[in-house]
Formats: C-alpha cells, sequence, structure tokens
C-alpha cells in the first residue's frame, strides 16, 4: 500500500449505523461510552476505528471525512495514533482476559491531556473479557470521562458485561448482513461456496472470510468425526472423547477447548437442520445440504422434543466448559444425550 492509498476498512451492512453515529457526532451529541453490539465478524472493531477516523480527520472538508489519507487516518489505522487506545486482551496473562492491570494504565493515560485529537478514543475489545475487577476500576470514568474523550466497548453479547457496565453505556446493537448480500460479495471476493459459507457464518462477514480460509474444511471434519464417533461402539466413543480433549499436541486447555467448540457448533446446527426439515426448509437453506439423507433421518428420529434435549444438553455442556468441569467428562455425558435421542443408528 503506497502512502497516497486511502486506510479506510471497506464496511459491509449496518450502514445506517454509522451514518446516525457521524451525524451524532457533527453535532456533538456523541455518547461519552458507546457499547457496539453483535456476533462476531460483523466489524463492530473496524466500525469502532472507522468512527474514530471521522470523529479526527484532519480533512477541511467534513463531508469527506473520513479520508483515509492524513496522519491522524493513518494513525490510527495502524494503532499508531496516541490519542486513540485500542486495548485487547493481556499479553501478560495466559488467560483471554482485559486485566485491570490494563484498566489502571487506561486512567493512568486519561490524566494526561490529548495529544492532538479532536475528541480522544479508548476502543475496548472484546470488552466481554474485562475482569470485574477491570470493569469496576474503570466504572467512574466510564460514567466521567475527562473533557473530549470517550470509549468505544466492543463485545459479542452485552449480558457478560457488568450492570453497571451497561447502565453507563449507549448500546448500539450491528446486526447481520442480509445472506444473498453477503454471498454476492463474497463471491466477488473470489471466494468459493459463497452461498454455504454466508449461510455458515450467520450472516457476519469476517466469520465467512475465516471459513473461506480453511475454517470451513475443519469445521466439516469436526462434524464427520463427530458422525462418526456416534455411530461407532461405545469403547471408540470414549476414545473419540479422550481425542477431542486431549493436551499432548500442545496449547493446553485453549487447544481442545477450541476443538470442541468448533464440534459442538457442528452438532447444533445439525439440530437445526432437523428442525428445520421438520417445518419444510428447502435443502439449499441447511447448513448440511450435503449430508441431507443423514439430516433427514435425524429429523425423523428426533421430532420436536428430541431435538429441544439435545439443545439443552448442548448448552450444558458449554456451560460446564466455562466453569472449567473436566472436558472429558462433559463430552462423554453430552454423547450418551444424543445416542440415547437418535438410537444405536444415530450416524448413518
Amino acid at each position: 500500500m503506497s502512502e497516497t492509498d486511502p486506510v479506510i476498512v471497506d464496511l459491509l451492512g449496518n450502514q445506517d449505523i454509522r451514518d446516525h453515529l457521524l451525524t451524532l457526532s457533527r453535532r456533538n451529541e456523541l455518547h461519552h461510552c458507546l457499547l457496539f453490539e453483535g456476533p462476531p465478524g460483523l466489524g463492530k472493531a473496524a466500525s469502532a476505528r472507522w468512527l474514530a477516523q471521522a470523529i479526527n480527520c484532519m480533512e477541511e472538508d467534513e463531508g469527506a471525512r473520513p479520508c483515509g489519507r492524513c496522519w491522524s487516518c493513518r494513525s490510527i489505522h495502524t494503532d499508531q495514533h496516541p490519542d486513540v487506545l485500542q486495548i485487547g486482551l493481556d499479553p501478560q496473562r495466559a488467560a483471554p482476559i482485559i486485566s485491570v492491570r490494563q484498566a489502571r494504565e487506561v486512567i493512568s493515560k486519561l490524566a494526561l491531556r490529548p495529544y492532538r485529537a479532536r475528541r480522544r478514543l479508548i476502543i475496548i475489545d472484546p470488552a466481554d473479557a474485562m475482569k470485574a475487577e477491570a470493569a469496576n476500576a474503570l466504572l467512574k470514568t466510564f460514567e466521567e470521562p475527562p473533557q473530549d474523550t470517550g470509549f468505544i466497548l466492543v463485545c459479542a453479547s452485552a449480558r457478560r458485561l457488568l450492570t453497571t457496565v451497561r447502565s453507563r453505556s449507549q448500546r448500539i446493537r450491528f446486526r447481520p448482513i442480509a445472506l444473498p448480500a453477503l454471498e454476492t460479495w463474497l463471491a466477488e471476493q473470489g471466494v468459493a461456496e459463497p452461498h454455504w459459507l454466508a449461510r455458515l457464518s450467520d450472516g457476519c462477514p469476517g466469520r465467512a472470510l475465516a471459513l473461506a480460509d480453511g475454517q470451513a474444511q475443519e469445521w466439516r471434519a469436526q462434524r464427520d468425526a463427530l458422525l462418526e464417533a456416534l455411530n461407532a461402539p461405545i469403547e471408540a466413543r470414549f476414545k473419540y472423547t479422550e481425542q477431542m480433549t486431549s493436551t499432548r499436541g500442545g496449547g493446553g486447555r485453549s487447544a481442545w477447548v477450541t476443538r470442541v467448540e468448533v464440534m459442538l457448533d457442528a452438532l447444533q446446527r445439525l439440530v437445526r437442520d432437523s428442525l428445520a426439515m421438520q417445518h419444510g426448509t428447502p435443502p439449499e437453506r441447511l447448513y448440511n445440504a450435503d449430508r441431507l439423507e443423514l439430516v433427514a433421518a435425524w429429523a425423523d428420529q428426533l421430532q420436536l422434543a428430541g431435538c429441544e434435549r439435545i439443545g439443552q444438553a448442548i448448552d450444558k455442556s458449554r456451560q460446564e466448559m466455562a466453569a472449567y468441569v473436566n472436558g472429558r467428562l462433559m463430552l462423554d455425558a453430552l454423547l450418551s444425550v444424543v445416542v440415547a435421542e437418535l438410537g444405536a443408528e444415530s450416524g448413518r
């Protein structure tokens, strides 16, 4: 990229939200603590940086902001702007958290006057990774930030934030992209299987691109391994759960949690497809259109009640993972529920 190329991310969807934020900023009516909420991959963090560029752009023509070429726009894009602080997970901690140490550093920096920004902004992403101690340390600053200073909190679910943080914020809900629009955009990017990836990503462009970059193959592999395990003798299922939750390959707990989360997603979408088929949904609108015979068998076997029970078991598994329950025991219990609901011929 040359120095004359604009550095503005091509944002897809939710243009009405950005237009409204831009109007409020020009009127100097922007809330001092914005909460950008929505599923991962919707461009919430990119929209936060875009807003920081638009507010602090040095272009004289207000209607041309953000220009993407000035010092301010380029510094924000590269995370080098002294007055636009982008706070992520604490690199000094093994756990994926935003720590109280980082919160105190933010407070310390805000004690200084801004360098040259019209409005100093602190972008916290993912805000739902803030430990309670960190959030509590920042509460007073969220409520009464220094003059010409604002926060943008980026999160997947506001429910994971402290009530006291939510009450001090203005929630902005980002919506998934309409699937036809996302499919067209993916095709323009040269992505294979744009229709399936648009659906599998649930309308999230960033998620769709990650799937196209290899995660879709991993998703299919985890789904097929799960189906094979469900149709295997109990000894083979135990071996499967042992392998899924093993830490021998390195990466510790986070490595097997990532694998299991992909598997849980695949199982959940099989159940959703089974429900959808019971209601006559066309095959092209299913996540597992390549396994129609199996989905039809699941739909016939499970009915509504079975789908609900497996769905509850999946939710319980996710809660237990978050509570650090033994992974193998959790997975053994889940698979026993699925096999019981489906019967011995479950994975065929």
